[in-house]
């Protein structure tokens, strides 16, 4: 193909068009905006300690989420670990409670799940550049039956000292064993993780001293 002189700025407008388009962020999905919006965007402590209000605590304080745009928003993958309490259908209250960075591309937003009198909060992790949510992290938690319920709660925190926040993540286990001569024994069982914070993701780490951890950053039980 013959280009003459008068062609050049259209083909120059043309590229500039297309170089514009590679490097503008990701669209949004369909509603993720109108989601971001249940979440204020609230600064944290240093040290925050996370876990599910009591039976004679108040509810906790934030935007109420409509169902159907929860599930609509979230990849079910990132809700596939607790179905049993982030049922489609099966909730009976969502609420966004606060948002904060946790580096220049991810921002972190915490939402409390209620059905029936099971409690849990989660943190999401959304990645500004790509416009999407990326992890799901379990903060607290209390579920479970009349043979064994299960408690957690999180500190965040810089663990290990290196300008980010972390999270270290305890869980009590409560259960009822009954014996053959039907004598019921109850059972406490305690234990820890930390989750270190790497660029855009959390990571587990292995844990030499749960025993340790679990003196350090105590939860509030119910047994």
């Amino acid at each position: 193909m013959h280009y003459t002189l008068h062609n050049y700025p259209a083909i120059l407008a043309c590229v500039l068009s297309l170089t514009v388009a590679c490097q503008s962020p990701t669209p949004s999905a369909p509603g993720q905006a109108d989601f971001l919006a249940f979440f204020a965007p609230l600064a944290i402590p240093d040290t925050l300690r996370v876990e599910v209000p009591g039976e004679n605590d108040p509810d906790p304080v934030g935007d109420s989420i409509p169902a159907a745009l929860f599930f609509s928003v979230l990849d079910s993958a990132l809700l596939q670990e607790i179905a049993y309490v982030a049922e489609a259908g099966g909730v009976d209250r969502i609420w966004g409670l606060r948002r904060f960075s946790l580096s220049l591309n991810v921002e972190a937003c915490v939402v409390y799940i209620q059905q029936l009198w099971f409690k849990h909060i989660s943190l999401l992790l959304y990645n500004r550049r790509k416009r999407v949510f990326t992890a799901r992290h379990t903060l607290a938690e209390w579920y479970g039956g009349e043979s064994g319920q299960m408690l957690v709660g999180s500190w965040l925190l810089d663990y290990d000292d290196d300008g980010d926040r972390d999270i270290v993540r305890r869980v009590i286990q409560y259960s009822l064993l009954t014996n053959h001569d039907h004598e019921v024994r109850q059972i406490t069982e305690e234990t820890a993780e930390v989750l270190l914070w790497y660029g855009e993701r959390f990571e587990a780490q292995p844990t030499s001293d749960t025993a340790a951890l679990v003196r350090r950053f105590p939860i509030r039980s119910y047994w």
